[in-house]
């Protein structure tokens, strides 16, 4: 279980990161922070001193607690668009044969933030499961992943906290999960404090973001975001014509 500062941190920098909190707007006040996480004054204090560390805000006494971090914006040009049958495969980077394992995972049921409300296409604060495990080579960690799933389509999902190894093939066997698509983002960011204390960084070191959502012919399923060692795992995706016949593979940059 995370500790509960930290896991305000992370609330309060994922409403940062998502927008909700833009460059030179105040976070609430100290009660208010209080009221909306039930947490104590030392609590807020500690996740605010660590926003502050890793750049996401300037708190001044008197003054207030300003947000530093800018929004990045995502213009339209495709500065490389590769349009055809997509492969992408994950692979470990090590100096000799390795293992790779996934630790159990840790499942609990909790409001939805905005963005991962967006992504799911549900009110912000509507409950999900938040399904948290670790990847590791050879009982290294080198990816923590966070998924996030409805909580009224897999009711009791929590209840298997500690036993659930490989979420895809649990949701199948126990829900008839299906999964029709994905699309994912990938992003290069800094180790912040908590992903530093989980992977065995340092604070700063580069990391992969990849934010994915997965759907089924009804519509999203999962929202996951993905922190992965930049000197452990790399991505590659091949991109190949179609399966018709004179099919081409366009490219545009």
């Amino acid at each position: 279980m995370a500790v509960k500062y930290m896991e305000v941190y992370g609330q309060i920098k994922a409403e940062i990161t998502s927008g909700r909190y833009q460059t030179g707007d105040f976070l609430p006040t100290e009660p208010e922070l209080m009221t909306e996480y039930d947490v104590s004054r030392t609590t807020v204090r500690k996740a605010i001193g660590l926003l502050r560390d890793d750049g996401y805000i300037d708190a001044r006494q008197g003054r207030g607690t300003e947000v530093t971090a800018p929004l990045r914006r995502e213009d339209g040009y495709d500065f490389t668009s590769l349009v055809g049958r997509t492969t992408v495969q994950t692979r470990t980077v090590s100096d000799s044969p390795s293992k790779v394992t996934a630790q159990a995972a840790t499942i609990e049921t909790v409001p939805a933030p905005d963005r991962v409300a967006m992504a799911l296409g549900i009110e912000p604060g509507t409950p999900v499961h938040r399904v948290q495990r670790l990847k590791l080579v050879d009982d290294e960690p080198v990816a923590h992943i966070a998924s996030y799933l409805v909580a009224d389509q897999f009711s009791d999902l929590a209840e298997h906290s500690g036993s659930v190894y490989y979420l895809y093939q649990f949701l199948a066997a126990r829900y008839g999960t299906r999964f029709a698509r994905s699309s994912s983002r990938l992003s290069a960011v800094a180790a912040d404090f908590i992903e530093s204390r989980i992977l065995g960084v340092h604070v700063g070191d580069p990391l992969v973001l990849q934010t994915r959502i997965t759907e089924s012919d009804t519509g999203p399923v999962e929202y996951s975001e993905s922190f992965e060692r930049s000197d452990r795992i790399v991505t590659f995706i091949t991109v190949s014509p179609g399966t018709e016949e004179g099919t081409q593979l366009d490219l545009v940059e």
